[in-house]
């Protein structure tokens, strides 16, 4: 796997941070792989959305 390029601080409720640790474990990633997924697939969404440019 390619190093990450750039480190980004998040901050976010212990609430959220739990959710997140769980559901990462049932699916046997890292919180920050999670986070990574998600930011992903919402760029992805948010482009099909707006089209290219």
């Amino acid at each position: 796997m390619k190093k990450a390029d750039k480190k980004v601080v998040v901050g976010m409720s212990q609430e959220l941070y739990d959710t997140l640790k769980k559901l990462a474990e049932e699916d046997y990633r890292s919180v920050p792989s999670c986070i990574r997924l998600v930011l992903r697939e919402y760029v992805e969404k948010q482009t099909e959305k707006t089209g290219p440019g």
